[in-house]
C-alpha cells in the first residue's frame, strides 16, 4: 500500500477493535464486546474482577483457553484461570484444581476458590482453597470442608460459604457457613438452612441467601429466600417468599435484587425475577420469559443473564439483557448472547459474562465475553466492486479464494506495510463465516478510510472490512457494518484494496450512528479525481493491476506489474502458472498466478491501462 498522511487518532479502548449491530444503550452509552478475549473451551460458571489490577478470575468446567487471533494458540487451564482485561490474555497464574470451579472471589493476596474439587495445585483441598494472587499456589488455609461450595461472598470481615456441605473441620454445618479472614478459622456463624444455599449477597448488617431450603435456624419458615444477621446468622430479617428457588442475588439502592426459577413473591405475580425493598416487594418487573441465574448490577442499571428471550414484553433473541434498576424497563441494548448465561460481573462500566453460549452480536465469543462502553463513533458500509474477480453476468463478484480457503482469517495489509489509525486492525473471522456460500460470502479483505472534509490527503480513521460478493463492505461477522472512532460529521469515504486501485467519495458525506450505506458500485456513482472507477456495463468498479502496490498500474518501463507476475511464475518460462496462492499478484483473485493462457493476470494489466498503447499508465486517485 502507498503510504499515507493521519490525523492523531482518538483514543480507543480494545472494543473498538470491534464491530456491533445496531448501536446499543447501556449506562448511557454503546457497549461493545471485546474479541481480543481468550476463549476457554467449555462452560464458565464464576467470575470475580480485580478492578485495582484490570485481572478477571474465572472459574468453571473449561479446561484450556484458546487465543481468538491466528495461529489460535491454546493454553491449559484447568477449570480456573486469570485473564488480563487489557490484552485480553490468560495470565501466568494457575492454581489448577482438579475438577470444577463453582464460585470465586479474591482479597487483596488471596483468591478464593470453591467447587466440586478435591485437590488444588497437586494439595488436598476439598471443595474450598485460598491461592496465591499472583502464582496461584495453593496456600496452607485448610478449611477442612466437602464439596460443593456453590457461592461465596466477603463481608464483615469474614469469608461467607454457601453450597451442598454439611460439616466443616468435622462442625456441623448445613449449607452456609463462614471463616474469619484474619485467622482463616470458622466463626460461629451459623443459619443453618434446610437445603442447597446458591446465592449470597450481603446488605448493610445482613447476609441474604438464595437457594433451595425451605428453613433455616432450627426450623424458621423462609423458603428459597432469607437474611440473617451477619454475626451469629440466626436473626432472621423480613422477606417476601419466591415459590420457587432463588439462583442470583445483587444490590443497589438499598434494593435485592432476585433471579431464579419463581414465578410469585409473596403471593404476588413475578417472572422469575424480583426486587425487595427491606424485605417487602416493590413494583420493579423486568418480567424474563424464562429463569435467571445471574445478575449484576452496571451504573444504574440491573444486567440479567439466563435461558430467556423476552424481557420487558419485547424479543431479544439474547440470553442477557440490561434493565433499568427501579422500572425495570429493557433498555435498548441488544448484546445478542446465544445461549445461556450462568454469570455476570461488572467493574469499571465493564460488563463481562460467562456460560455455554456461542456469540455475541453476531460475533464468535464463546463461553466468555466482555463489553465495554464504546467512545463516540460513526457505522458505515461502503459497496465496492472489484474488476479483477467481477463477473458482468451475475452483477457480483466470484468468490474463488473464499472457496478454495485461501483469504486469510486476519487481514493482511498490515504485512503489506499499511498502517492503520489505533484499533483499526485487529478482528479475526471465524472458519463459519469462511464456509459461508451465497451471494453474500467472502470475497477479501479491504481497508475503509474516513479523510478530513476539507483536506481529503489526511486520514481521520482507518479499519480493515470484509468485501463480500455483492460488493458490500461489512465487519468479521459478515453481517454489520463497521464501526469507526471518529465524532460524527462529514468525511471523504476512501476503499483501498491489495492489488487494486483505491477509489474516495468524490464529495464528504454525513456519517452518524446510524449506518450509512455508500454505494460507489452504480453507474451515476462519482468519485474523487478523474476516472477513477471502471465501467463495466452498467457498474463501476476498482481498477485490477496494481500487482506491486505501488498505486499504478503500469504493463511497460520501470516497477510495472507485469514484471512481477512474471518474477512470480519464475521468469524464465512464461507458461509456469503458481496455483493455490494468496498474492497481490493475482489480480484476477482466482487463486493462481498465471502470465499467458486462459484467465490469466498479464492481461488484466493491459485492459486496465487501454490495451493498445503498452506504455500508458493508470494511477490511483487518491490524494
Amino acid at each position: 500500500m502507498t503510504p499515507m498522511r493521519t490525523i492523531s487518532p482518538l483514543l480507543l479502548s480494545t472494543c473498538l477493535c470491534l464491530a456491533g449491530m445496531t448501536p446499543p444503550s447501556c449506562s448511557g452509552q454503546d457497549m461493545l464486546p471485546e474479541l481480543n478475549m481468550w476463549r476457554p473451551n467449555s462452560h464458565v460458571l464464576c467470575i470475580a474482577v480485580d478492578s485495582a489490577n484490570n485481572v478477571a478470575y474465572i472459574g468453571g468446567l473449561f479446561t484450556s483457553l484458546t487465543d481468538p487471533d491466528p495461529p489460535f494458540t491454546t493454553v491449559a487451564r484447568n477449570y480456573a484461570a486469570a485473564i488480563d482485561l487489557t490484552t485480553g490474555e490468560p495470565l501466568s497464574w494457575n492454581p489448577d484444581p482438579d475438577y470444577h470451579v463453582h464460585s470465586i472471589t479474591h482479597t487483596a493476596s488471596s483468591v478464593y476458590l470453591g467447587g466440586g474439587f478435591y485437590n488444588v495445585g497437586g494439595l488436598n483441598r476439598p471443595g474450598l482453597a485460598a491461592v496465591d494472587k499472583v502464582s496461584g499456589i495453593a496456600q496452607s488455609w485448610d478449611p477442612g470442608l466437602q464439596p460443593n461450595v456453590m457461592t461465596m461472598a466477603i463481608a464483615a470481615g469474614k469469608l461467607f460459604v454457601g453450597g451442598t456441605f454439611w460439616q466443616v473441620a468435622g462442625v456441623s454445618r448445613h449449607y452456609a457457613a463462614a471463616f474469619d479472614l484474619s485467622t482463616g478459622a470458622l466463626t460461629t456463624w451459623n443459619p443453618a438452612p434446610s437445603d442447597y444455599v446458591l446465592a449470597l449477597q450481603p446488605l448493610g448488617n445482613t447476609m441474604y441467601m438464595g437457594g433451595y431450603f425451605s428453613t433455616i435456624a432450627g426450623g424458621l419458615p423462609s423458603p428459597y429466600l432469607a437474611g440473617v444477621d451477619l454475626n451469629s446468622g440466626t436473626t432472621p430479617s423480613y422477606v417476601e417468599p419466591p415459590n420457587a428457588p432463588v439462583w442470583a442475588l445483587a444490590t443497589t439502592g438499598g434494593r435485592l435484587y432476585l433471579g431464579g426459577d419463581f414465578t410469585e413473591v409473596g403471593g404476588t405475580p413475578r417472572s422469575y425475577a424480583a426486587a425487595l425493598a427491606a424485605g417487602s416487594l416493590t413494583g420493579w418487573q423486568p418480567e424474563p420469559d424464562g429463569y435467571v441465574n445471574a445478575l449484576a448490577v452496571i451504573g444504574g442499571q440491573v444486567a440479567m443473564g439466563g435461558g430467556f428471550l423476552w424481557a420487558g414484553g419485547q424479543s431479544y433473541n439474547s440470553y442477557l439483557v440490561v434493565v433499568d434498576a427501579v422500572t425495570g424497563t429493557a433498555t435498548s441494548w441488544n448484546p445478542r448472547v446465544l445461549y445461556d448465561v450462568s454469570v455476570l460481573a461488572a467493574s469499571g462500566g465493564r460488563l463481562l459474562a460467562g456460560g455455554v453460549f456461542h456469540t455475541s452480536m453476531q460475533f464468535e465469543t464463546r463461553n466468555f465475553v466482555t463489553f465495554t462502553p464504546a467512545p463516540t463513533l460513526v457505522r458505515v458500509q461502503p459497496k465496492v466492486f472489484l474488476q479483477g474477480c467481477y463477473v458482468s453476468a451475475q452483477q457480483n463478484m466470484h468468490d474463488s479464494l473464499r472457496r478454495a480457503s485461501l483469504v486469510p482469517q486476519t487481514e493482511p495489509y498490515t504485512a503489506l506495510g499499511y498502517t492503520y489509525t489505533a484499533g483499526g486492525a485487529p478482528g479475526t473471522f471465524t472458519s463459519n463465516v469462511m464456509a459461508h456460500a451465497s451471494n453474500g460470502s467472502v470475497v477479501d479483505w479491504v481497508v475503509v478510510e474516513l479523510r478530513d472534509a476539507l483536506n481529503p490527503a489526511l486520514i481521520a480513521a482507518s479499519k480493515r472490512g470484509v468485501l463480500l460478493r455483492n460488493g458490500s463492505v461489512v465487519d468479521v461477522n459478515r453481517l454489520s457494518p463497521l464501526w469507526i472512532p471518529v465524532p460524527p460529521g462529514s468525511y471523504h469515504v476512501a476503499v483501498r484494496h491489495r492489488n487494486h486501485l483505491g477509489v474516495m467519495t468524490a464529495t464528504p458525506v454525513p456519517l452518524t450512528a446510524t449506518s450509512t450505506t455508500i454505494d460507489l458500485t452504480a453507474a451515476g456513482s462519482t468519485a474523487y479525481g478523474s476516472n477513477a472507477l471502471a465501467v463495466i456495463g452498467t457498474r463501476k468498479a476498482l481498477w485490477a493491476g496494481d500487482a506491486n502496490g505501488n498505486g499504478q498500474v503500469k504493463y511497460a518501463g520501470a516497477t510495472n506489474d507485469r514484471d512481477a507476475i512474471l518474477t512470480a511464475i519464475g521468469g524464465g518460462t512464461p507458461t509456469n502458472t503458481v496455483n493455490s496462492v494468496y498474492d497481490r499478484r493475482d489480480v484476477n483473485l482466482d487463486g493462481s498466478i498465471k502470465y499467458t493462457g486462459s484467465n490469466n493476470d498479464r492481461d488484466v494489466i493491459l485492459q486496465t491501462i487501454g490495451g493498445s498503447v503498452p506504455t500508458a499508465t493508470r494511477t490511483q486517485q487518491l490524494p
